[in-house]
């Protein structure tokens, strides 16, 4: 009996111990544009209503196969620096971007209905220099997104919405995505709200399990995004995607990304995408407690 209730307190002490409830996630990409560079910076947070069980699925997924209520906040600066001559002068400008945003996510308790919010702000600053006079300007504009989600089964999701990114786009998925996907389906939607579709499956396959994504914003033009990642492990995967739209003269986007567990609750990933006339290098790390 003293063995028995060893052993029961002993595994479950092992998965109080992988078990999380708050991650935070931070990020740095640079994207190298034909004249200039960006840089863009993120964080965020994430806090789950209940705790999130890690068990033998990748732990990426975890949150998601456990079906895990969220609320997250995230913030994302991005800065542009150009310099050209004009006629002979010398002309500075440089662009600023904050972008702050709170979204969260709520699966239906005893059910498979899914239901997601965010609502997101960006400002705006551009300031220009030349011959000893400056200029300055700024903006400022809000974007959401909702969506009401099914779950036919255990790992998949199907999901439909609403987004407006004419003026402000979500901190969280330009994280996730990249700045030159997440800045370029902005543009699709026009001054209008688009109609969003969205599917995530996580499944085994072999020894091995899956991720599966696809996502499509439907406005005055189409965007869409697939992607998937092959989890080599619990803690390791690869994974690629591919990214264009429907508006005149659109570039393909084509991406690669990895992500390593260096311990249950520390993580360190890679990414890199490129275009025409942009090519973008990101690293970003993963916190849980």
């Amino acid at each position: 009996m003293k063995k028995l209730f060893l052993a029961t307190a002993l595994l479950a002490s092992m998965t109080a111990a992988n078990a999380y409830q708050t991650e935070v996630n931070a990020s740095y990409e640079n994207i190298d544009l034909d004249e200039s560079d960006v840089n863009t910076f993120g964080i965020a947070g994430t806090y789950y209503i209940n705790p999130v069980n890690v068990g033998n699925t990748p732990l990426a997924e975890a949150a998601f196969l456990n079906k895990a209520s969220n609320i997250s906040l995230g913030y994302v600066n991005a800065s542009l620096e150009e310099e050209e001559n004009i006629l002979g002068v010398n002309v500075k400008s440089k662009l600023d971007l904050d972008v702050l945003g709170l979204a969260g996510e709520f699966y239906v308790p005893n059910s498979q209905f899914y239901v997601s919010a965010a609502v997101n702000q960006t400002q705006t600053t551009t300031k220009a220099s030349a011959a000893g006079f400056s200029a300055s300007e700024d903006d400022d504009g809000t974007g959401y997104a909702v969506e009401v989600g099914y779950l036919p089964m255990t790992g998949l999701l199907l999901a439909v919405g609403a987004t407006d990114m004419s003026e402000s786009v979500n901190p969280l998925q330009v994280m996730k995505n990249g700045f030159v996907y997440g800045w370029g389906a902005a543009g699709v939607s026009g001054e209008d709200t688009a109609a969003t579709l969205r599917a995530k499956y996580v499944t085994a396959v072999g020894n091995n399990n899956i991720n599966l994504e696809s996502q499509f914003l439907i406005g005055d033009e189409t965007a869409y995004r697939l992607a998937g990642d092959l989890y080599l492990d619990p803690t390791l995967s690869i994974g690629a995607s591919f990214a264009d739209s429907t508006e005149d003269d659109s570039d393909s986007i084509f991406g690669v990304r990895a992500q390593k567990f260096i311990t249950p609750v520390a993580a360190v990933g890679i990414g890199y995408s490129t275009t025409d006339g942009a090519d973008s290098f990101g690293i970003n790390g993963t916190f849980r407690f």
